[in-house]
This record gives C-alpha cells, sequence and structure tokens, in this order.
C-alpha cells in the first residue's frame, strides 16, 4: 500500500512532509506531528453507470463498498456502514477498485 510508506518515509527523511488525506490516530500522533487541517476534501460514491445505488445505508445494504486501505474512507466504513450490514472492501490500490467495480465484483 503506497500510504504504508509515507510515515517511514518521512521518519527516515527520504521526504521533509506529506500532504494526504491520513486519519489522525493515536498511533500516528505518536510517530508524526500533524498541522492544521489545509483544505476539506470531499468523498463521494462512485457506482457502475445505469447504478441506483445511492449514498444512503438503505441503499449500501448487503452491498459491497472498496476502499483505499489506510484511508478515512475506509476507517468511516467500517466504524458507521459495515455495523449496518454493508461490506467493506480494502484495497491497496486505487485501480484495483476501479477495475473491480467495473468487472461487477464490487
Amino acid at each position: 500500500n503506497p500510504l504504508d510508506a509515507l510515515i517511514p518515509s518521512l521518519k527516515a527523511k527520504k521526504i521533509d512532509a506529506i500532504m494526504s488525506s491520513l486519519s489522525i490516530t493515536e498511533k500516528r500522533q505518536q510517530e508524526i506531528a500533524f498541522t492544521d487541517k489545509l483544505y476539506a476534501a470531499d468523498s463521494r460514491l462512485v457506482v457502475a453507470k445505469n447504478s441506483d445505488i445511492q449514498p444512503t445505508v438503505e441503499s449500501l445494504k448487503g452491498k459491497r463498498v472498496g476502499v483505499l486501505q489506510g484511508t478515512t474512507q475506509e476507517t468511516f466504513g467500517n466504524e458507521h456502514w459495515a455495523p449496518k450490514g454493508i461490506e467493506i472492501v480494502s484495497y491497496q490500490g486505487q485501480d484495483n477498485i476501479y477495475s473491480d467495480l467495473t468487472a461487477g465484483r464490487i
């Protein structure tokens, strides 16, 4: 997962800063410092063409939703949607999510 390499790269001084939508967790706060939010990034539900799926629990119940590992979307999905019957499927790369979506696997 490319996100997994960011913090080790920062700590090893291979990069000087990270600009990403990393969730602020207690574990991460023990390793790195976070600034104030730079901007608000919107998240959208992407569905196959002609799908009637809506971004509601009722519409998503029993469905599989792909998310990128280590993201705020993964955390949100696992905390808010998974307990309500929505399967959260974590992927290591965004391209894999789109491939599975177009192939009908999610």
